[in-house]
């Protein structure tokens, strides 16, 4: 009954979880950092991975998902490990991280304190729920640059998942790339929402810094704010 109804639990993860795991190389060793109550590690096993370790800085979830784990049967190939970010995971031959439903700002935060991961070959599987700009543009400016990147609705929103892997090229983004990433590129309702959602954050930036005297800034997002607005026009319709 146990490992029924942890199917039934896998079987529902919420889009933002389902892309992530479609990101995954299906023969991982993956760590998944900030599990929460392990149901991404437990789908991650059902699709090959090879081996695992759910994470989280918090006991409690962490319980959670161990009880969880058991009770889909993989007990002997998740491993649970209580720790801040991915500190202490670097004795592990891991070769996919995931991070999903976090700001990008900790995501970036997690990912500056882990030196292990600028290695060719580690994949990054990214699923931030705000400021993707910030996490872009750390990406690119350290050596990862995203090689995937979609747009997504879960529930009442839209968010982004992208997949980044170490080359070691590194290169400053302009604005307009590091708000929109390559959701331009892409022909979608969601890819269309998600930009028409960062036009509104940008102008609400633009407008408090305009009131606080930094014109200049001001008018750099209003910018791309246009730009974004052009772009979303031209999305759908080529």
């Amino acid at each position: 009954e146990g490992i029924d109804l942890a199917q039934k639990r896998s079987a529902k993860l919420d889009p933002r979880l389902a892309a992530t795991a479609a990101l995954v190389r299906s023969d991982a060793i993956f760590a998944d950092i900030g599990c929460d109550h392990g149901y991404l590690a437990i789908e991650l096993m059902r699709r090959g991975a090879v081996r695992g370790y759910a994470c989280d800085i918090n006991p409690g979830p962490l319980a959670s998902a161990q009880k969880n784990i058991e009770q889909a049967g993989f007990s002997a190939q998740i491993q649970t490990v209580l720790t801040d970010g991915l500190q202490g995971l670097e004795q592990y031959p891991i070769t996919d991280v995931t991070i999903a439903g976090i700001g990008g700002e900790v995501i970036t935060d997690i990912l500056k304190q882990a030196a292990f991961l600028k290695k060719p070959g580690i994949r990054l599987i990214l699923q931030p729920q705000s400021r993707e700009h910030i996490l872009r543009s750390f990406l690119f400016e350290n050596g990862f640059p995203i090689f995937h990147e979609q747009a997504l609705r879960s529930g009442r929103y839209t968010y982004v998942v992208f997949a980044a892997e170490y080359t070691g090229e590194c290169r400053k983004l302009s604005l307009l790339e590091s708000y929109c990433g390559m959701l331009p590129e892409q022909h979608t309702a969601e890819s269309k929402e998600k930009l028409l959602r960062t036009a509104g954050f940008i102008k609400d930036i633009a407008e408090g810094l305009s009131h606080r005297g930094n014109a200049e800034e001001a008018a750099q997002l209003l910018t791309v704010y246009q730009q974004i607005l052009t772009i979303t026009d031209n999305l759908l319709n080529n």
